[in-house]
This record gives structure tokens, sequence and C-alpha cells, in this order.
């Protein structure tokens, strides 16, 4: 019964690499939300069917262990640092996980390891793209170093609130379809997580952090995202935290 839980897990996992790669592939941007709407569906939907699993009584050691509230660790390179935080915060807020920025591009995130373990393979498929995609966006001035950079950091701010956009609508559209029962589990969810990052960060007070963004260079950047615009917390310590 696990290894073919698993199996299936593997299955969904190389459809969605699938479908991003098609995205990825095309330079019909309708086409590529198409592709990335469907890679989102299909994590949401299947992370719905585990849940399912767990309600049901049919605990397996994979279920529990998938059950239990983890921290990750995400070292982000200096070179659009900001823009890449993003990003993460835009996946993993959509996904119900809690983070927070421990400075230096230390980025520590908390959540149920199901909805942990979508985000970083959400991240990990994305912020290669993301930055695919900046580096063939040439702004009106393509001499101008630092428009290009500021249009470029602009281009990834609408890009990453374009993923929280579209992924929180997928999430929100298979909790629908799933009834009550999925609604109920994923505040359960949420909660733990809550709980958890209080616990773990007791002094928390909001920070936002202002995009660099100009009416070009963020529009473009959503329509690759295929826009909501995702904000930062500070917590004691001179700590950020992801989401609020």
């Amino acid at each position: 019964m696990e290894s073919e839980k698993e199996a299936t897990t593997e299955q969904v996992m190389r459809r969605v690499q699938g479908l991003f790669a098609k995205a990825e592939g095309t330079d019909n941007e309708a086409e590529a939300n198409t592709f990335r709407a469907k890679a989102y569906e299909l994590l949401a939907k299947h992370s719905l069917n585990e849940m399912k699993v767990r309600a049901s009584g049919q605990h397996s050691e994979r279920s529990l262990r998938d059950n239990q509230i983890i921290i990750v660790r995400f070292d982000i390179p200096l070179r659009y640092r900001e823009q890449r935080i993003l990003l993460l915060v835009a996946i993993n807020t959509a996904l119900h996980n809690r983070g927070v920025d421990c400075g230096e591009g230390v980025q520590r995130i908390i959540g149920v390891r199901r909805n942990i373990d979508r985000a970083r393979f959400l991240y990990s498929l994305l912020m290669p793209q993301m930055l695919s995609a900046t580096s063939k966006y040439v702004p009106d001035d393509p001499f101008d170093h630092f428009a290009v950079v500021r249009e470029r950091q602009s281009f990834m701010n609408g890009f990453a609130a374009t993923v929280h956009q579209r992924l929180a609508e997928a999430e929100a559209n298979a909790i629908r379809a799933a009834g009550k029962s999925a609604a109920l589990a994923i505040r359960e969810d949420e909660e733990r997580t809550q709980a958890a990052f209080d616990k773990k960060w007791p002094k928390t007070f909001k920070r936002s952090i202002a995009h660099r963004s100009s009416g070009e260079g963020f529009a473009a950047g959503a329509r690759s995202g295929n826009a909501a615009d995702v904000g930062h917390t500070r917590v004691g310590g001179g700590r950020k935290a992801l989401g609020s």
C-alpha cells in the first residue's frame, strides 16, 4: 500500500515537472499560463488526496511523517536576493507555510511536511524559470545599466506576485471541490503551523518592503509568471517573518 502511494506521488511530480517544462518551452504566454495552472491544480488535488487518506484513519508510516511540522533552511544567493526571497514567500504563503528571514540570505520555513515538500519542489522549478524569463526581458533603454537592473527587479516582483495568486487560486479551488472536511483539515494545518511559528519565534512585528516596480517591468513579469502583493513581517532579533 505504501509503495503504491509513493509511486503515485512520484508520478504526480513527474507530470508537474513535465508541465513546467512545457511552460518554459513555449513563447506563447497563454499556453505557458495554461501549463502552469494545470501544474498547480495537480499539486493541490494530490495534496488533498493525501489528506483524505489521513482523515479516513488509514495511517501509514509515510502519512504520519507527511503530517509532521518541520523547519527547513534555504540559503539564498546574493544576486537578486530580495526577488528570490519574494518568490519563496509567494509559494510558501500560498501553501499554508510560514517563514523567517534570518539575514544574510538565510530563510527558515516552517509548516506541515506535506506542504513544505510541495513548496520546495515548486521553488526548484520556478526559480530557474523566473531567472531565465528575466534574462530575456529587455527594457526600453537597454543601455542604461541601472534602469535595466531596476526593470528586471520589477519583472521578478511581478512574476512572484502572479505565482502567488495563481497558486493560491488553485489551492482554494481544490479545497472547495473537496468539500467542508478538506477546508477543516487545511485550517487545522494552518493553525498547527501558526502555533509552531509563534512558539519558535514569539516576538514579531510587521515590516513592509516596497517593491521596486515600474509599471512595464512588473506587468511583464506578471504575464510571465502567470497579481497579488507578497509582503514580509519582521520578528525580534533582526529577523523578518515571511508571510503573515
